[in-house]
């Protein structure tokens, strides 16, 4: 997604972590093909392998912050590099054949019983929310608000010492662990019906990301062994609860009275911004961040690398036809689920980036894969 070395010594480790972040994205969509509920495959790689996005954020700290233009420049290269291929896609979206009634769906709002033609209601969705057939786009809103925000804080980046930092992630990290008080306590700090911005809300939210990553980045100074041991234990641990945490959710949601929805249910304790999964995401930064890659292979991760943000706008088409194609030729469990997810996962990868590239020798193609 973010391409921003020109001026600046090209930081190896990164193109790692983003193609390895990229393919992680891709397993966590194709287990739409599972049963979450019975297939054991499709639980362990739903909830070790959260860290996708959140690695995306901490990469976009290190390579934009602080800025080295102005908020004009900085804020014109992001439209043209991120906003105008996502808005192409969120078009592109609506209109590409898609299997069954996927056209139109989402979360309900006032043009779900609407009875305008899904394509209109999925055009006027596009500056409001993602819908069904786009649904990996959630993330682009959010990488969106913290490029908007990043002029406003790029002063203390440029400023702050570790201490700085540290103050900062300490708060941050309690309100991921205050995220789990809600159990027995749904509303403190000052959260009630007309006050939804508690005390700590200005620390919570995906901003931590972007400082952990910046921390570890300039900070981390173990040794390799050191810093791959430590970050281990982290991503154990954090692997371990986040797993656990989900099987609970899955055979017990009855005894999770504290949240309404089916949905959130699913999703309380592989939460992105949960203490566990900061864990993991922490703890797999700090082992690919000490990784050397040289000669074939790390050509090979550049040039994923360089067409990531393409390959991830487009690979969800992909993948709604692959598991539509399983499933209308029942070939789905013909294959190991512990050996079919990894496998389509990689035709999912490989195949987006077959039409990415060949898209890169387009006129203008920057605007169209970014």
């Amino acid at each position: 997604m973010v391409q921003y070395l020109s001026k600046r010594q090209r930081i190896h480790y990164l193109d790692l972590i983003r193609v390895l972040a990229c393919f992680m994205v891709m397993m966590i969509h194709v287990r739409s093909a599972f049963d979450l509920k019975t297939d054991s495959a499709t639980q362990f790689f739903i909830a070790t392998l959260r860290p996708c996005v959140p690695l995306f954020i901490m990469i976009s700290a290190i390579l934009l912050l602080p800025l080295k233009d102005t908020t004009s420049i900085f804020l014109r290269r992001r439209v043209s590099r991120v906003v105008i291929p996502f808005l192409i896609w969120s078009i592109l979206y609506v209109f590409l054949p898609t299997p069954s009634k996927i056209n139109f769906g989402g979360l309900e709002n006032t043009l779900t019983a609407s009875a305008l033609a899904p394509w209109i209601k999925s055009l006027l969705m596009i500056p409001i929310n993602f819908t069904w057939v786009n649904v990996h786009f959630w993330f682009i809103y959010t990488i969106i608000g913290l490029y908007l925000f990043m002029p406003i804080i790029s002063p203390w980046f440029e400023k702050t010492t570790s201490k700085g930092l540290s103050y900062f992630l300490f708060i941050w990290v309690l309100t991921t662990i205050l995220y789990y008080a809600k159990i027995w306590f749904p509303q403190i700090h000052g959260v009630c019906d007309w006050n939804e911005y508690g005390m700590l809300y200005n620390f919570s939210g995906y901003l931590g990301y972007l400082v952990l990553g910046f921390f570890l980045h300039k900070y981390n100074t173990l040794t390799k062994v050191r810093s791959i041991l430590f970050g281990s234990a982290l991503w154990l641990t954090g692997a371990y609860f986040t797993y656990k945490g989900l099987l609970f959710s899955l055979s017990q949601p009855e005894r999770m009275t504290w949240i309404l929805t089916e949905g959130q249910k699913v999703e309380f304790f592989i939460n992105n911004l949960s203490i566990n999964v900061i864990m993991m995401t922490a703890g797999l930064f700090m082992i690919l961040q000490k990784i050397t890659l040289t000669g074939f292979f790390y050509k090979v991760v550049r040039e994923f690398s360089k067409y990531s943000y393409g390959i991830f706008l487009v690979h969800y088409f992909i993948t709604i036809w692959m598991i539509h194609c399983l499933k209308t030729y029942e070939m789905n469990g013909i294959l190991n689920s512990w050996i079919q997810q990894p496998l389509m996962a990689l035709l999912v990868f490989f195949g987006s980036y077959l039409i990415v590239k060949a898209l890169s020798y387009l006129p203008k193609s920057e605007y169209i894969i970014g």
